[in-house]
This record gives structure tokens, sequence and C-alpha cells, in this order.
């Protein structure tokens, strides 16, 4: 498999996503630097909860223990995602800022695996609360769940939409340059 059919397969999987022209009344590079920007902001935030919550856990333990054994394997599971999350939103900023295509692709692969699982889950979450009867039963709570999956699809489009938009027109860099180079010698 070569390098350039992996990139078109790639591209032709993000027809999937829906494209956007603007992030509101923004342009797509904001949009996209406005998202990395908060997204570390909440894996930053995120990792400092996961801090806190293993500070209150248990040190010493035995394997029979097994509430507190699954309890650390999804502490550590989720510290490893915002981790990954963070760095990957790291990289996505340089890539937007620089127009560098390589660069925001794994943040859009990762987010959309992100996305898929959060859904699987809530549905599952939703429709195990309500067959047992658990939990609270608060409409808010899942209104609140739905509208953050939302913003992070949300997102997730708009940095697709940015990707394809500096894959079809070369970005906005190599444009100026070459106008520049077109009227260098016309006065």
């Amino acid at each position: 498999m070569s390098i350039v059919s992996s990139a078109d397969e790639f591209s032709k999987s993000l027809e999937a996503i829906p494209r956007q022209r603007s992030f509101a009344c923004l342009s797509l590079k904001f949009g996209s630097l406005f998202s990395g920007l908060a997204i570390i902001l909440y894996s930053i935030l995120a990792l400092a909860q996961c801090i806190v919550a293993f500070s209150h856990l248990p040190k010493e333990f035995t394997t029979d223990d097994f509430n507190i054994i699954f309890t650390y394997a999804v502490l550590v599971g989720v510290t490893f995602t915002h981790a990954l999350t963070l760095f990957l939103s790291a990289i996505l900023l340089v890539g937007v800022i620089r127009e560098k295509l390589p660069l925001m692709k794994p943040w859009i692969v990762w987010t959309s695996i992100q996305v898929v699982m959060s859904v699987i889950m809530f549905v599952l979450w939703t429709t195990f609360s309500l067959v047992n009867h658990q939990g609270s039963g608060s409409l808010l709570l899942y209104v609140i769940e739905f509208l953050a999956l939302m913003v992070r699809f949300y997102m997730l489009m708009i940095v697709a939409s940015f990707y394809k938009q500096v894959e079809e027109t070369g970005g906005e860099t190599e444009r100026l340059k070459n106008i520049n180079i077109d009227s260098w010698y016309t006065a």
C-alpha cells in the first residue's frame, strides 16, 4: 500500500463527516484552533481529576478485591485516554497553524473513535439506566451528556472540514506564496 493511496482512502473516509464552511461566523482555521485549545483544557482538567481519584483509592489491596482492581483498571484507561488526547490535540494545533495535513490526521482519527465510543456508551448507559430503573433518572443529566456529545462531534466536523479545505486548496500559506511569486515583477 502506497502513501498516496492511504491518503486517498483517508480523504474518502472524511466524506461521511458533514462539511462545514465556517465556525459560526469565523474561519474553519480559527474553529480548529478553538477546538484544539478547548480539548487541551478539558484534558488537563480531566487528568487533574484522575490524579485526585487515584489519591482516594486504597494503596494496598489483595487480588480478591475485584472492585478495587476494576476501579484501578478503569482509571488507568481513562488517564491514558486523556493523556493521548492532550498529546494529539497539541499536535493538532501545530498542524492547524502550519497547515500540515499529516499533523491533523491523528487527531481526526482519534476523535472519531472517541465520538463513536461515546455514542455507544451513551446508548448503553441510557438503556441500562431506564431498563433497570437505576440512577437519578434526571432528564437534565441525559440532556447534558447528549449536548457534550454533540459539541464534540461539531468540533470533529470543524477540524475535518478544515482538513478537507487545506487538502483541496493547498493551504492558505501556499496560495499566498503563489500570489506573491506571480505578482513579484509586475508594478
